[in-house]
């Protein structure tokens, strides 16, 4: 009886010790699709993922970031500055980064507000990253670090810097066009008062050739009419300067 009894719970042992190893292959399964799928996700990711400890040290990077900089993530973990800041600059970021890493009142709560800066390539080459941070909150709630996505906005700022060209271009086409009609407009307004001051004078020195009584009221009724198309011309030119200014 005793030999059958301990042959029961030896059996009843076994089987439990199988469920057991069941349930813990199927979670392992579970757990190592639910991983690779994670993995997946990440390196399918056009955007940069970068995670770093309370020190500003980077503990993890995905191959979007890598992709991004040129660097590989044992380069970018073992440096003890990151690769990526751009010399004349790592000074700058060097003075701010602790500021960025100091646990504020809010940090349970991720950051909606990026910022904009200036990173290096591997080859030396700078871009413009924009850099979404939000804090990294392990399983006890303890804040161990900083998560961060960075876009590469080089290529827009590249489309706005064309843009903003193209727009300075058509302004400076569009004012060379006024310049053009106001130098049309105004040899168009001075030629009827410039030729008629011509005319007058040409006139007047006709009648100074063969001077008669009636000469001097007729020299006088030109310089009359001399003087009125200057004073039309200057209020041409008058209105032109207005409306330039």
């Amino acid at each position: 009886a005793l030999v059958l009894g301990l042959s029961l719970l030896l059996f009843a042992l076994v089987i439990l010790l199988a469920r057991d190893v069941g349930h813990r292959a199927r979670a392992e399964g579970a757990l190592a699709e639910a991983l690779a799928f994670r993995k997946a996700m990440e390196d399918s990711l056009i955007t940069g993922l970068r995670a770093r400890d309370l020190q500003g040290h980077i503990s993890y990077v995905n191959p979007a970031f890598c992709a991004m900089v040129g660097f590989s993530p044992e380069e970018l973990r073992e440096a003890t500055q990151p690769p990526y800041w751009p010399p004349e600059l790592a000074d700058t970021y060097r003075q701010n980064q602790p500021s960025r890493l100091t646990r504020r009142d809010d940090a349970q709560a991720p950051s909606r507000e990026g910022f904009e800066t200036l990173f290096m390539r591997k080859n030396g080459e700078r871009f413009a990253v924009m850099i979404y941070e939000a804090p990294l909150v392990d399983g006890q709630g303890q804040h161990t670090g900083w998560m961060s996505a960075v876009l590469d906005i080089s290529a827009q700022r590249r489309v706005e810097e064309l843009s903003r060209q193209q727009q300075e271009r058509l302004q400076a086409s569009a004012r060379l066009a006024t310049i053009g009609e106001m130098a049309s407009l105004l040899s168009h307004e001075l030629n009827q008062p410039l030729a008629a001051i011509a005319s007058y004078a040409s006139g007047s020195l006709n009648l100074m050739d063969a001077p008669d009584a009636e000469t001097p009221a007729l020299l006088r009724q030109a310089m009359q009419r001399i003087a009125e198309q200057a004073e039309r011309a200057g209020r041409v030119i008058k209105s032109v300067h207005d409306f330039v200014r």
